[in-house]
């Protein structure tokens, strides 16, 4: 065994110098392979299932062409490993939120969930987390007669280091500004913190402390019971049985229903519906996606549901979940609280900013009025420029040229600037111009994103098209009378009237609806008219039934395309959500939104359905490229099991999809751990190389994503903390654990082998009367001890925001803390290749 020389220590600075200290003390026999007497993967030998070809002569294709293909293909088995562990992740959401009726004292009947939400997220959600990790360490051990190999371990270290550091630093900097993330089950944490790093603590103690280069029986159990360990003493911490951890009495299960059956109540319920309904500058889909974030609250949804939804994204499928960043947007279109919001910050410090960024005038209103803001010190005077720039509307045909410089007087707070806008009598679309501010005073500055506002003049030349606002609508049976919105585009000039009349469908007048025909009148400038039906509430359960209201053609009367509203009745008892209520008043489609197939035709459906316009050509790309990953996924059995199969597979809920999506997961992943090597045998690298860097980051993308997406939508950090320093414990215990034990064990049982004879050093056969699991620790150690170093380092960082900042996520100091960490990943990634490649050792 070698140690570090002078040079290399000063090179590597203060970390070398700590290891040039610490190497000679754990010094021991067989800490490496000295030469392999195995062919290579890449030069005739052979994996799992790769490679394919050697047969056409795939060893002495050049290296170029060898490097370009097995990379492609190794990124292509990543978008495998995501599409297949998404059921994987599936399974699991419907395993653990399955809910039972539990009586109370009082007699009253509430719904608890089965899996309680910690031991959830550290058991089957980590296991899901590190499914793909954890398989690779057990195959390889499997597949390679039960001898220790670099890829599997190295690239749970390597993972590891990449979700604690990469992972929360993205998650730091994905905070909007103004808003902060911090722990809520802080003892959770704190519990998982200290596991995830003694995990590689103890990986050091049974590597090169209580038997060197050697995995006893005993060391491989022990680290795998360290699992339910982990999970007792959390489940313990949730129950409030450490003081630092959140009160909590076991008996009470009111506060163990579910979050999300909090609701929100009617009157909320209406004035959601009602702004929904009303808010021209939203798209339908914009309004799908806000009605769902106000009803999926950000923490009830799972990490598996995070998961599953980024995973989709990257693949180019349908998303299930709403996107919560683009509904702050979109609720700020609603409702400007932007001032309101960041008041805490913006009273801090001097800023100028528009109130709005967007405004809708009529084109003979005559001025549109821009007002701007300053915080901060009022008791002195400011100023900022101003001026005005056509988009689609023309500067001196449709408003007027407006600039100059606002100036505000000490103690004043607003300023308005009014912008004349042109009256004309020619029929044309609406159109846009930006009002924009410059140049504040020397000791201000702009608010970020509110320089620029974008001014749309309605036009009013026009008598206008009339049609439905939607083509269907639906509606509870016992909502008593039913308004089908009719309104009017394209220009508000005039007095018209709009004749209508209703015709039955499987709805009867008389019987289920008050048929009427009439007229409604729109009087100039009005843009939206209701026609009101009354529904009659019968005592009886029906289906579904469904009447149609129609527009009438008449003399001076445009119509648009929406001259029909087929108005659905949906019976009382399925009208009880804020979602189905949005959805039956607004007719949103929520389908996509769902997780899992109910039956096997219905997954292979949705595994060749073309992606939405709105996803992008990316996704139409991604989703051609992933289509025989998708049709993988659509063999496995579905989480809910449809009246047809219910029979047959109804008693095993979610497990069996659990287990055979397992299956397809390890399939896909020996095929990565074969690629892995074809490739980093191509480029010359080791295996603890190609671990450590390309495997460790394509198995870790779809948790990047989902970390961040949860870290944004939710108002804690626990989804996107916890979930990294519980799922690096698990890997450890269970991926290393595992594999470890199952190797150990077999060697106790088998024996010494000829094999076993010719492949362990000299020294240890000739310790060890029996065979033993050989595990050479030299760069394995070297990686863990960096990586614990590297760990202890951004625990305590957090520790510290936490403490100083008031919050572990966004704040202040975003980009140094995320600078940081990233460069402990650099750092982490380096050592660990030199110490692989030979250029450092212990």
């Amino acid at each position: 065994m070698t140690g570090l020389n002078t040079a290399k220590c000063a090179a590597l600075g203060g970390v070398g110098i700590f290891l040039c200290f610490v190497s000679p003390i754990f010094a021991a026999c067989g800490d490496f392979v000295e030469e392999s007497l195995e062919q290579p993967i890449c030069k005739g030998g052979f994996g799992t299932f790769l490679p394919a070809f050697n047969d056409y002569g795939e060893a002495n294709w050049p290296s170029g062409l060898k490097i370009f293909l097995y990379l492609l293909g190794l990124l292509w088995t990543f978008s495998g490993i995501g599409v297949v562990t998404d059921v994987f992740m599936e399974a699991i959401e419907v395993i653990t939120s399955k809910e039972k009726q539990i009586n109370l004292k009082d007699g009253r009947t509430v719904a608890v969930q089965v899996w309680n939400p910690t031991i959830a997220n550290l058991s089957l959600m980590a296991l899901g987390s590190s499914a793909p990790e954890i398989i690779l360490s057990i195959i390889e051990v499997i597949s390679g007669d039960f001898f220790a190999g670099a890829l599997g371990p190295s690239t749970i270290v390597g993972s590891a280091s990449f979700n604690l550091l990469v992972i929360i630093a993205v998650c730091i900097v994905a905070i909007p500004k103004g808003e902060t993330r911090r722990i809520d089950q802080y003892g959770v944490f704190i519990i998982t913190a200290f596991f995830s790093v003694f995990a590689y603590v103890w990986l050091i103690v049974i590597l090169i402390g209580s038997s060197p280069n050697v995995v006893e029986v005993w060391e491989g159990i022990v680290t795998l019971l360290f699992f339910p360990v982990l999970l007792i003493v959390s489940y313990l911490s949730d129950k409030g049985y450490f003081s630092y951890g959140r009160a909590k009495k076991s008996d009470d299960l009111e506060n163990q229903r579910y979050e999300h059956d909090k609701g929100i109540s009617d009157v909320e319920a209406e004035e959601i519906i009602r702004t929904l309904a009303r808010a021209p500058t939203l798209s339908m889909e914009d309004k799908v996606n806000l009605a769902l974030t106000k009803r999926m609250r950000a923490d009830t949804i799972s990490m598996a549901q995070h998961r599953i939804n980024a995973t989709r994204k990257l693949v180019g499928s349908a998303p299930v979940l709403p996107d919560y960043g683009r509904a702050k947007v979109q609720e700020a279109l609603l409702m400007d609280n932007f001032f309101e919001k960041h008041a805490h910050v913006l009273e801090s410090k001097n800023f100028i900013g528009l109130e709005s960024v967007q405004y809708s005038i009529g084109e003979a209103d005559g001025y549109v009025e821009i007002k701007l803001i300053r915080t901060g010190d009022l008791s002195v005077p400011a100023s900022v420029n101003y001026h005005t720039e056509g988009d689609t509307a023309t500067m001196g045909l449709d408003f007027e040229e407006t600039k100059g410089v606002a100036k505000f007087e000490p103690g004043q707070k607003e300023a308005v600037i009014p912008v004349k806008i042109i009256d004309d009598d020619e029929i044309e679309d609406d159109e846009t111009f930006h009002f924009i501010i410059s140049e504040p005073s020397p000791s201000y500055e702009i608010i970020p994103k509110r320089n620029k506002a974008v001014v749309t003049i309605i036009d009013d030349d026009h008598p206008g098209m009339f049609s439905f606002e939607h083509a269907t609508r639906k509606c509870a049976e016992n909502i008593g009378t039913v308004f089908i919105p009719v309104i009017r585009t394209g220009g508000h000039k005039g007095h018209v009237t709009v004749k209508y009349h209703t015709e039955s469908g499987t709805a009867m007048e008389g019987h289920d609806f008050e048929g009427t025909q009439g007229e409604i009148e729109f009087e100039h400038g009005e843009m939206e008219r209701v026609i009101a039906i009354n529904i009659i509430d019968d005592a009886t359960y029906e289906k579904q039934e469904y009447f149609t209201v129609c527009l009438d053609k008449s003399d001076g009367v445009f119509l648009g395309e929406t001259t029909r509203c087929k108005v659905i009745i949906i019976d009382n008892d399925n009208v009880k959500t804020l979602t189905d209520k949005i959805t039956y008043r607004l007719n949103l489609n929520l389908h996509k939104f769902k997780v899992g197939g109910s039956d096997w035709k219905s997954q292979f459906v949705d595994a060749f359905t073309w992606p939405n316009e709105e996803l992008g050509r990316a996704a139409v790309v991604m989703h051609i490229i992933n289509i025989p990953w998708k049709v993988l996924a659509a063999c496995i059995p579905p989480t809910v099991i449809s009246s047809a199969h219910r029979i047959l597979f109804s008693f095993l809920g979610g497990w069996l999809t659990f287990v055979m999506s397992l299956a397809a997961t390890g399939l896909v992943t020996a095929i990565v751990g074969d690629l892995a090597s074809l490739m980093g045998c191509a480029m010359g690298l080791e295996d603890a190389v190609t671990a450590v860097t390309f495997v460790a980051l394509g198995t870790s993308v779809p948790d990047t994503f989902a970390s961040r997406s949860a870290a944004i939508a939710s108002e804690t950090a626990d989804s996107a903390i916890i979930n990294v320093t519980g799922s690096n414990s698990v890997n450890v215990f269970l991926g290393i654990g595992l594999s470890w034990s199952i190797a150990a064990i077999y060697w106790l049982i088998v024996g010494r082998t000829d094999k076993w004879v010719e492949r362990v050093p000299t020294c240890l056969s000739d310790k060890y009367s029996d065979a033993v699991f050989w595990v050479p620790s030299g760069d394995l150690s070297f990686s863990v001890i960096i990586f614990s170093i590297c760990c202890a380092i951004a625990i305590s960082t957090l520790i510290a925001r936490r403490s100083f900042l008031g919050a572990e996520l966004g704040g202040r100091f975003t980009i140094p803390t995320a600078v940081l960490f990233v460069g402990l990943w650099v750092m982490y990634v380096v050592l660990s290749s030199l110490s692989s490649s030979g250029f450092i050792s212990m």
